[in-house]
């Protein structure tokens, strides 16, 4: 009995296996889908794709200098012709092992001269203080001023009212007034005196908030190498010869307290100009041409990574 029902599971295996089998494949009733394509409208034509003609040798344009600090600048496609030298790409191979590597240093011409000082030479008469006699009075006021250039007999201040002359210093006083004016919340007060000056027969304004100068000004040059070597000018357009050179005063810049010199030689192709300010300092002496001996690093065995440690 058992071994009938062995063969019974066998048959329905078998019968299984074969059914799964002819559903698979298809049976022999199954009928084929059918269709119609549209046909293209416009008389569209399908042209057969026959790939791109050779790209013709290409030549790698050569890397540029991006700026005077070492850096360079690569195309996107510039064959990797590079060397990493002290953590940083160059297009130079490093040098070998005990070569020198000669520094060549230009020498440029030094200018040769550089500005000293800018004198202002103040006027003689500066108003330092106004002490009102009778409030919110200006004119009753008592005006001081300060003597600029008193020699040690004379009187350091000069004081006069409005409307006063002053016999030994030759000058009168023609009108002050006050102004007031409001600053971030606070209130500022100036005051202005009118004077005339009886030596030349000029009008002044001074203020007590600032320092009234006399006209011109006095530039003050000395050689670099000679430090005691010196000359003075007082207007644009003044010449000076210095160091075998010829230099001319082009411009004066008083709010930068600057100079615009230029330079002319018989050795120089072009003249030649630079802005000075008394702050300039002194330009090393060039050193000549050396060399040094330079250790290199081992670039081929360095590590990619390193370049962004």
């Amino acid at each position: 009995m058992k071994h009938l029902e062995k063969i019974v599971f066998i048959v329905v295996l078998i019968l299984v296996g074969g059914l799964s089998a002819w559903v698979l494949m298809g049976g022999s009733e199954t009928s084929s889908i059918t269709g119609k394509v549209q046909p293209l409208q416009g008389g569209t034509t399908l042209v057969e794709y026959e790939g791109l003609p050779a790209f013709p040798d290409v030549i790698w344009p050569e890397p540029q200098a991006q700026d005077s600090a070492g850096k360079w600048l690569y195309r996107v496609f510039t064959p990797p012709k590079l060397f990493i030298v002290d953590g940083r790409f160059d297009p130079e191979p490093p040098p070998l092992p005990g070569q020198e590597i000669i520094i060549e240093v230009v020498e440029e011409e030094p200018f040769g001269v550089r500005l000293v000082k800018m004198e202002r030479q103040k006027y003689r008469l500066q108003l330092d203080a106004v002490y009102e006699v009778e409030l919110d009075n200006v004119d009753t006021a008592v005006l001081s001023f300060e003597n600029v250039y008193a020699t040690q007999t004379e009187m350091p201040t000069i004081s006069l009212k409005k409307g006063q002359t002053h016999p030994v210093h030759n000058f009168r006083v023609d009108d002050i007034r006050k102004i007031e004016r409001d600053v971030g919340g606070g209130l500022e007060t100036e005051h202005i005196a009118t004077i005339t000056d009886l030596d030349n027969g000029k009008v002044y304004l001074l203020s007590d908030n600032d320092t009234m100068y006399e006209e011109g000004i006095t530039v003050v040059f000395a050689a670099i190498d000679n430090p005691e070597q010196t000359v003075s000018l007082n207007s644009v357009g003044e010449t000076f010869e210095m160091n075998e050179a010829t230099y001319t005063l082009s411009e004066i810049n008083m709010d930068e307290e600057s100079v615009e010199l230029i330079k002319e030689a018989p050795d120089m192709e072009m003249p030649k100009k630079e802005i000075l300010t008394p702050t300039s300092a002194i330009p090393p002496t060039p050193s000549p041409s050396t060399s040094r001996p330079v250790t290199p690093t081992d670039s081929k065995t360095s590590d990619f990574g390193d370049l962004f440690n």
